[in-house]
């Protein structure tokens, strides 16, 4: 092979293996799901925080528990509170019934919000997709929902005055990193906080940047390389069998 020759392959080579880190980059950027992100294990979690919100004070819940359903957030005094459901089957506690892949969320007495927080972790632009549910079928669930952007709300004047029936919600944002998102449930018009268990499912999902690829993603597409810049050496007569 002629020394030409050898830099074509070696050009194509390396544009090659761009195209395939891009690739990489952009599979590796995936949703943030709100329930299958939960865990009792801390708080925050990641990028995501259970708590309270009364006005734009937000405060972290400091009680967990794995005894009902996949587990729960809540304060000293029980409510608010916040319940996961990833059993794979629907939950019946009480007055509520839980879908899986779902979170419950429940005000105080005083009508403090229940709330989930997600912090962007990156600037861009994100989609924010899911849905309210009513999940308390004695009351029916009475309660108020929001969607806060750093306090701001994003879905004003919405409420769940009803049992399984979807309140969906589908936003677009531009994020700066360190920007709230909070999913906050309070009381409801009628200030009772009884039956008031309030279903959230949903994602957000970066829409224009890639994330850094997992450590053994990166393995993989070196090895790769690796073996493929090989097979080229040896095939040209650099390398000897």
């Amino acid at each position: 092979m002629s020394y030409s020759q050898r830099i074509a392959r070696r050009t194509a080579f390396a544009a090659l293996a761009v195209t395939m880190m891009g690739m990489c980059l952009v599979m590796s950027a995936r949703a943030d799901d709100i329930a299958g992100s939960f865990s009792i294990a801390s708080n925050p979690n990641g990028v995501w925080s259970y708590g309270s919100l009364s006005g734009t004070t937000f405060t972290p819940f400091t009680v967990s528990s794995s005894s009902l359903a996949s587990g729960y957030w809540t304060t000293s005094t029980s409510f608010p509170v916040v319940v996961a459901n990833k059993t794979g089957a629907d939950v019946f506690y009480s007055s509520w019934d839980l879908p899986t892949d779902m979170l419950n969320l429940h005000p105080d007495p005083a009508g403090i919000a229940s709330d989930v927080r997600w912090t962007a972790p990156s600037a861009g632009m994100y989609s924010i997709a899911g849905f309210f549910e009513g999940v308390d079928y004695q009351g029916p669930t009475t309660t108020d929902v929001h969607i806060y952007l750093n306090g701001t709300d994003l879905f004003p004047g919405m409420n769940i005055a009803s049992f399984d029936v979807h309140l969906p919600f589908s936003l677009t944002e531009s994020l700066n990193a360190g920007d709230h998102i909070d999913f906050a449930v309070g009381f409801g018009a009628d200030g009772n906080y009884l039956f008031d268990s309030t279903g959230l499912s949903g994602s957000i999902t970066p829409l224009n940047q890639a994330s850094v690829p997992e450590p053994a993603t990166l393995f993989l597409l070196a090895t790769g390389l690796a073996a493929m810049s090989l097979r080229g050496k040896r095939k040209s007569g650099l390398i000897s069998e």
